[in-house]
């Protein structure tokens, strides 16, 4: 029996087993299936001890890492009192369980990618009777991030925010570079500017733990060049735009959970 069988080797799959079976205190050994074995295997050589499977086998727990129209069907392949973490976005707790042969118990989780390298943010909510597992998640994932409970009815929000976040903040990057490159700048040179700044703001903010509106006004000196470009920002409503888009994602998982039953 394998302590974790990770269904699904994609990018989230696999940054999860790979980050976990190569941690301190992760899973001793660990199984990947993949409907394309080749992506198993390539996860499973990254591994101290782990397997490559064509099907279902024996776990003491089972991480859902595939996409959400195909939970239904891999949940209920499990077998009786199986221990689930679901990272399955948009799926609830009730879904899982009304799927789940009786007996089992279920963790919900929503990582971001970031997990690939230790430095992933993952909500963690659970049935009622499933505080074991629940804790036991909490150490695996702690292993890849920061891990925040979070109650079910908060996720959708939390996942739009955290869950999607890195491709918000690759969009920025993107921006950043073809600004540069608009404005005169070489391609790689922009890139790697834009890529630091972002790095250094983010551990800048978690050094100090300071309100960030206090650090904006800090390094916006009145008429200054960053006043300038913040007063654009302001004109074109970009807190809007960063509201709306994390509500239309916080409502593409309510419709994914909706999607599942069909």
């Amino acid at each position: 029996m394998y302590d974790l069988l990770v269904v699904g080797a994609g990018n989230m799959g696999s940054a999860l087993a790979v980050g976990m079976g190569n941690a301190e205190g992760g899973p001793k050994s660990i199984a990947i299936l993949d409907h394309t074995l080749n992506k198993a295997q390539a996860v499973a050589a990254r591994l101290p001890q782990g397997r490559a499977l064509t099907e279902l086998d024996s776990a003491d727990v089972y991480l859902l890492a595939v996409k959400p129209h195909h939970i239904r069907n891999v949940v209920k392949e499990l077998p009786a009192g199986a221990k689930v973490i679901s990272v399955a976005a948009g799926i609830r707790l009730a879904q899982l369980n009304s799927w789940l042969v009786k007996g089992g118990a279920i963790v919900r989780a929503m990582p971001n990618t970031a997990c690939e390298i230790g430095q992933g943010v993952t909500a963690v909510c659970a049935t009622a009777g499933s505080e074991d597992l629940a804790a036991r998640a909490q150490e695996w994932f702690r292993l890849v991030g920061e891990v925040f409970l979070v109650p079910e009815k908060q996720f959708d929000v939390v996942s739009a925010l955290s869950g999607s976040g890195p491709a918000y903040v690759f969009l920025l990057l993107e921006a950043m570079q073809e600004a540069g490159i608009t404005l005169g700048l070489p391609a790689a040179m922009a890139l790697d500017l834009a890529r630091a700044t972002v790095r250094g703001a983010g551990l800048l903010s978690q050094a100090r733990q300071d309100d960030p509106r206090a650090m904006r006004l800090a390094v916006t000196s009145p008429g200054g060049m960053t006043a300038e470009a913040i007063a654009v920002f302001e004109k074109l409503r970009f807190r809007h735009q960063v509201l709306t888009a994390v509500r239309a994602a916080a409502e593409r998982s309510q419709e994914l959970s909706a999607l599942a039953e069909d």
